[in-house]
C-alpha cells in the first residue's frame, strides 16, 4: 500500500504548471506582460482611439415588425414551441429551409421565403410524410409568426 501511495504522490506535478508563468520554446509573447503606467495608458488611448468616431446605429425595433436577420432564431423558438425538433437549417438564395422531427419521429419541414414589403416573407409547413397533418402544420406557422414579431419588437441596430 504504502508503494502505490508513493507512486501516485510522486506522480503528481511540483507546481501548477498554469501559474508557473513558464515560457516555452517557440511561445511569441511572454504569459503576463507588465507594463509601466505610461505604456498602460498608450494602450488604453489606442484602444479608445478605435472606438471613437466610429458610427453608431440607433437601436431600434424592425420596421414592420420583421427583421430577416432574425428568422433562424425565430424559427427555432417556434419549433420549440410547436413541441417538435430541428434537426438541421440551410439558407438558400432567399429561402431558409428548417428540417424538423415531431415528437413521433415524424418528417416535418417549416419553409420561410423572403418577400418584398409589405408582406416581408413567406412561411410555410410541412408536417407528416405527405403532408396529411395540417393542424400541427398551421401551428408551427403561427408560432413563427408570434416569434418573428417577438424578435422584431427587440431593440436592435438597424
Amino acid at each position: 500500500m504504502s508503494a502505490s501511495l508513493c507512486i501516485a504522490l510522486g506522480c503528481q506535478p511540483k507546481e501548477n504548471p498554469v501559474l508557473s508563468n513558464t515560457e516555452f520554446e517557440g511561445e511569441k509573447y511572454p504569459p503576463n506582460a507588465l507594463y509601466s503606467p505610461e505604456q498602460e495608458a498608450q494602450l488604453v488611448q489606442a484602444m479608445q482611439a478605435t472606438a471613437k468616431g466610429m458610427p453608431v446605429k440607433p437601436l431600434t425595433s424592425a420596421p414592420d415588425a420583421v427583421r430577416w436577420s432574425d428568422v433562424p432564431a425565430a424559427a427555432s423558438e417556434a419549433i420549440e414551441r410547436a413541441e417538435m425538433g430541428l434537426v438541421s437549417s440551410a439558407l438558400d438564395g432567399d429561402t431558409w429551409t428548417f428540417v424538423i422531427r415531431t415528437q413521433g419521429g415524424g418528417p416535418a419541414t417549416l419553409t420561410v421565403t423572403k418577400k418584398p414589403a409589405p408582406a416581408m416573407y413567406l412561411a410555410t409547413a410541412k408536417v407528416g410524410t405527405f403532408g396529411e397533418r395540417e393542424v400541427e402544420a398551421e401551428r408551427v406557422v403561427r408560432e413563427f409568426r408570434m416569434a418573428m414579431r417577438r424578435f422584431g419588437s427587440l431593440k436592435r441596430p438597424s
